[in-house]
């Protein structure tokens, strides 16, 4: 039996855990414990540096191993603070899960490794093929105008940014942040992507088209699972972009960010067409 390890780099508010879920709920999968591990990103600092956990009291320690030696689940922190010690642990984990009976398939999908550089997505391929896994690369690229909306919604709704009803002066004052530019480059995320796996490894996709029963074809026959043509009624962590932005809003970011344009559209010309914004670039 072929043992399969996704790795989901995003991007942030692409349909990454529409994503998640559907391959988690196949038959032969088990992602394990979290939706998003978020165990690799911090290492590269940045607005990243955040999801460092920090190391438990030996009092934590202690309570975490009792009750795993009872059987009951590890403390969600205790297991990302475990993981992010400890490459072998990680691996180890994910080891652990594919080799239960029947279980073929596991994987972290987490939005902000968009930012990983080349490195540690070989270390992350080398770490897993130790452990008998093909490491499959998932990467689903949303119009960058539409994701900064609701991107920047997320902010004020996590109460990183203040709440606004205005939809003009927080977008301007946001999309050339270090917040927003770190899971905006889409083009160096598939740059990193083209150095360390090979395309028979990788599914690149469009938010824009994930849903439509084309889309979720070309993901089941990617990831070797049943295509289910209505799962993209069932969205998943969804948010709401805001209302409308003046054109010239529109066309400033989209040229703040024309060499994304350019990038994804050699890979995927049909960005012309299912990106609002391309308009403005392409």
């Amino acid at each position: 039996m072929n043992k399969d390890f996704f790795l989901g780099l995003g991007g942030q508010k692409c349909g990454s855990s529409w994503i998640q879920a559907y391959l988690s709920g196949q038959s032969g999968s088990d992602f394990g414990r979290l939706g998003e591990y978020q165990v690799w990103e911090h290492r590269t600092g940045g607005v990243f540096a955040r999801y460092r956990v920090p190391e438990p009291s030996p009092l934590q320690k202690l309570r975490a191993r009792a009750k795993m030696a009872l059987g009951a689940p590890e403390p969600t922190p205790h297991l990302r603070w475990r993981l992010q010690s400890s490459e072998q642990s990680y691996f180890d984990y994910f080891g652990a899960l594919l080799a239960r009976p029947g279980i073929q398939r596991t994987g972290d999908i987490t939005p902000s490794y968009a930012g990983l550089p080349a490195d540690l997505l070989v270390r992350i391929k080398t770490g897993m093929a130790a452990q008998g896994a093909a490491v499959k690369v998932l990467f689903s690229m949303r119009d960058p105008v539409d994701r900064l909306r609701s991107h920047l919604r997320m902010e004020m709704a996590k109460g990183r940014l203040p709440a606004s009803d205005d939809n003009e002066a927080p977008l301007r004052a946001f999309y050339a942040s270090k917040e927003a530019k770190a899971r905006s480059h889409y083009d160096q995320t598939l740059n990193a992507i083209n150095q360390v796996f090979e395309p028979a490894n990788t599914h690149i996709c469009l938010f824009e088209d994930l849903f439509t029963p084309e889309g979720i074809k070309a993901l089941a026959r990617f990831a070797n699972v049943p295509a289910d043509p209505f799962a993209g009624s069932k969205m998943v962590n969804a948010r709401e972009k805001g209302r409308g932005i003046s054109e010239a809003l529109e066309a400033e970011i989209a040229n703040h960010y024309a060499p994304v344009y350019t990038a994804v559209a050699a890979r995927l010309p049909q960005v012309k067409t299912l990106w609002p914004s391309a308009r403005f670039v392409l």
